[in-house]
């Protein structure tokens, strides 16, 4: 089979109708210290997010959710939901981007801090749902302090293709996303399953190789 024809069946969201692992259905909302969390719905619904590594395509993909707080936090942790597609099999993560927006409009506005943590982001296997392998991810650091308002957030993989990662979607937000699949982007109206937390110090785990200087000087920033 040629690359291009495997390719093709590329899917920027990949469906499923079934689920068996229910009893995971309140992750990531499991941990101290919550500050916000829309939890996983249970389903097999994976919104395509993904640095490749391997076949040339790069960040082809990137997944974005919103947040709204009511007020000030020093947010030390990050926590999600997601699984493999296209074939469903889980594959080797080497890092992970995490960055936060401004709100524009609607939309993902100007990155306002990131870090890029080394390894899986402690992916831990919940069960399968409509067959896809489905995961909880974690990330630790120092600290990320943000004031009230609305943010966004993405999570991205380094991971070569195949397979697909994808950001499984959530319950309790504002039911918009957004989506940028090869250049094209725009809203998809669902809710990503994450959640923001401050653990207690003794829970910190230092994972993650730096900063990125994002426009000059950042206000704020995710002390690794």
């Amino acid at each position: 089979m040629k690359f291009r024809n495997g390719f093709s069946i590329l899917l920027a969201v990949a469906f499923a109708l079934t689920m068996s692992v229910a009893a995971f259905a309140q992750a990531p909302c499991n941990f101290p210290g919550l500050i916000y969390c829309q939890p996983w719905d249970g389903g097999g619904n994976l919104f395509a997010s993904q640095n490749d590594t391997v076949s040339g395509f790069g960040n082809f993909a990137t997944v974005y959710d919103n947040f709204t707080l009511k007020q000030g936090y020093d947010i030390r942790s990050f926590h999600w939901v997601g699984g493999y597609f296209n074939p469903p099999n889980q594959g080797p993560i080497t890092a992970w981007t995490l960055t936060f927006y401004n709100d524009n409009a609607g939309t993902p506005g100007g990155a306002i801090g990131a870090g890029v943590f080394g390894g899986t982001a402690n992916e831990t296997f919940l069960g399968y749902a409509g067959g896809f392998p489905i995961y909880e991810y974690s990330l630790y650091f120092h600290s990320f302090d943000i004031g009230p308002g609305t943010y966004w957030a993405s999570v991205v993989p380094d991971l070569g293709f195949p397979p697909q990662w994808g950001w499984a979607t959530g319950t309790g937000g504002d039911g918009v996303a957004y989506q940028c699949f090869f250049g094209g982007c725009g809203p998809i109206a669902v809710d990503m399953a994450f959640s923001l937390d401050t653990p207690e110090p003794g829970t910190l785990i230092m994972l993650g190789t730096g900063i990125l200087g994002l426009a000059g000087a950042l206000r704020r920033k995710i002390n690794l």
